[in-house]
């Protein structure tokens, strides 16, 4: 099992992210084939990665071409000294500022080295008979807004596997709901501004990529820096941290840099951590490797998203602290009781059941119990509320256990079908076939489930 820790005493921004993981080692060539499938209608996309030393620190940079030439475009509008308060990242409903903002222009396709004080490479995924794109979606900002369904469908439709894209689409769930909540819309009527640029999803599905292939189930970070100051947005200026931003990180241990006018973390980032469901380092650990992820911003300090890979061979089973709602329920139907449990499920709570119990004067009633990551509480405490006919929810946090699981596709006798992988605390894996594979199953062969699942051989 293999455990990343993020230091985040900088902030994290989702270009950042990438570079730190490509310095591990994560396989590059397998970064740009994924990134390389993915179908945007603005035509190929170009990535740059690149080799960095900065103030004696070796490290990665990674962007795309697109919020290269973006970075140039503002600040021929707009000189550094008037607007680098107020513009960090670009990643969200941002005026386009990537990262950490650079503190010097950059053109990837210049062969002097005029423009940098430090070696690099470069690598780009493109033709270049695709620079000047066929749809003629102007690059200074024009890009299209897209929902999660569309980006959804996009990585669905990309050539990555399938645990790169089950965190990449978790990761986009998790900035969906916090943007819905945040401008009162249904999850289907947000669409993204920068978030939903060529650039802000190579963030996320790149990462996905490295975080697959070097083999990551669990990423700690450190406590995040955020920044101050304010930023420009689609719905004008906000305060650091932007609201999606916040939404993000509760639940994680922060720091307010008042004496840092710029945004160290991006909602992309934070979308990373949440999507990844990252927990607050503690204790010791043991580490094999580390890698910098440069930005560009010059904060007054060292400006790089730092990572260390920890091996353990030992698999150990993840602990973290989830909220717990509670209810006694003696006045609802079967029917609005077993409602409830499905519209609890499918707006995100871990688990929800109900218990028999004897209440006061004799009553037969039920004991609700659904536990809840703490973002997500005071939504499901209202969920139950307008659904049940309760006047009255517990709330207590409590510490659980729970083995590695991942959900993928495998062979079996009966075709491909949906399995979980469970990792055991002595390393055993084993695998079980989704139920609702076995019914399908059973439902094409004209038989019981349980026959089905005594055949099955995955």
């Amino acid at each position: 099992m293999t455990t990343l820790y993020w230091d985040c005493f900088s902030g994290i921004a989702g270009n950042m992210a990438v570079a730190s993981l490509l310095d591990l080692g994560a396989n590059r060539q397998k970064l740009l084939d994924g990134l390389k499938s993915i179908n945007f209608i603005e035509g190929k996309i170009e990535l740059i990665i690149e080799e960095r030393l900065v103030d004696g620190i070796r490290g990665l940079y990674f962007n795309t071409v697109d919020d290269e030439h973006e970075y140039q475009h503002h600040h021929e509008e707009h000189s550094h000294s008037e607007h680098s308060h107020c513009h960090g990242h670009h990643d969200h409903d941002h005026d386009h500022n990537r990262d950490h903002e650079y503190e010097h222009a950059h053109t990837h396709c210049h062969s002097d080295d005029k423009h940098h004080h430090h070696a690099h490479e470069h690598e780009h995924i493109h033709d270049h008979s695709h620079v000047q794109h066929e749809h003629g979606h102007d690059q200074h900002g024009h890009a299209p807004h897209r929902g999660l369904q569309e980006i959804t469908a996009m990585i669905d439709a990309a050539a990555i596997s399938p645990r790169a894209r089950e965190i990449a689409t978790s990761c986009f769930r998790e900035l969906a709901e916090a943007e819905a909540m945040i401008h009162g819309k249904k999850i289907d009527e947000v669409h993204f501004h920068e978030v939903g640029a060529r650039d802000s999803i190579a963030d996320i599905v790149g990462s996905a990529i490295c975080l697959d292939d070097l083999d990551v189930h669990e990423v700690i970070v450190s406590p995040v820096h955020l920044g101050s100051g304010m930023v420009r947005c689609a719905h004008g200026m906000m305060p650091v941290p932007a609201p999606a931003t916040a939404l993000l990180l509760k639940g994680f241990s922060v720091v307010f840099d008042h004496d840092v006018p710029f945004e160290l973390t991006t909602p992309t980032g934070a979308a990373l951590l949440r999507g990844m469901k990252a927990r607050t380092a503690t204790g010791t650990q043991t580490f094999t490797r580390v890698g910098h992820g440069h930005g560009s911003l010059k904060t007054g300090r060292a400006n790089f998203l730092r990572a260390f890979l920890i091996e353990s061979k030992t698999v150990k089973k993840k602990s973290d602290q989830v909220t717990q709602l509670t209810s006694n329920i003696d006045n609802a139907t079967g029917e609005e009781l077993g409602h409830a449990i499905g519209k609890l499920m499918s707006a995100g709570a871990l688990d929800a059941c109900l218990i028999p119990i004897l209440m006061k004067k004799g009553r037969p009633g039920h004991q609700l119990q659904v536990l809840v990551e703490h973002a997500k509480a005071e939504m499901i405490e209202n969920i139950i509320f307008s659904l049940l006919p309760t006047i009255g929810v517990r709330r207590c946090n409590i510490d659980r256990s729970v083995l590695h699981r991942v959900s993928e596709e495998a062979e079996s006798n009966f075709g491909r079908i949906r399995v979980k992988k469970i990792t055991t605390p002595d390393g055993e894996t084993v695998i079980e076939p989704e139920f609702d594979e076995i019914i399908r199953i059973a439902d094409e062969n004209n038989c019981a489930p349980r026959k089905i699942k005594q055949r099955i051989v995955v």
